[in-house]
């Protein structure tokens, strides 16, 4: 049952890097160990940093980056799978309209106000 649910979380972190909506947490283990140190999670932050800044997008926000104390919560000096998922979900929620806004779309309430409103 634990390696499933390991395996649902990588395939949704997955997903959400896919889309350009986060990393996943294979892009921070480096080695695959299934654990991530805090030379993985700089080098990891370091590589997205400049990613970014090579395809032209704005760099706001990049001193608000978590910090390894912030996402290790028992401080094992490692991120583990769940503790990323946790903080993912957790910095996915404090943003602006909350976790899935973009879901919300369709039967003509994308936009905010009723169709005849547009």
């Amino acid at each position: 049952m634990k390696r499933f649910s390991i395996a649902a979380l990588l395939l949704g972190s997955a997903l959400f890097a896919a889309q350009g909506m986060m990393s996943s947490f294979n892009d921070f283990d480096a080695d695959g160990n299934g654990k991530v140190t805090q030379t993985e999670f700089e080098n990891a932050q370091q590589a997205n940093m400049a990613k970014q800044a090579e395809s032209g997008k704005m760099m706001r926000n990049a001193g608000n980056a978590p910090a390894f104390g912030d996402i290790d919560t028992d401080k094992d000096g490692f991120i583990d799978a769940t503790e990323f998922k946790n903080h993912q979900q957790m910095r996915m929620q404090d943003r602006p309209g909350g976790m899935g806004q973009g879901m919300k779309c369709g039967a003509g309430k994308c936009g905010g106000g009723t169709p005849q409103s547009r």
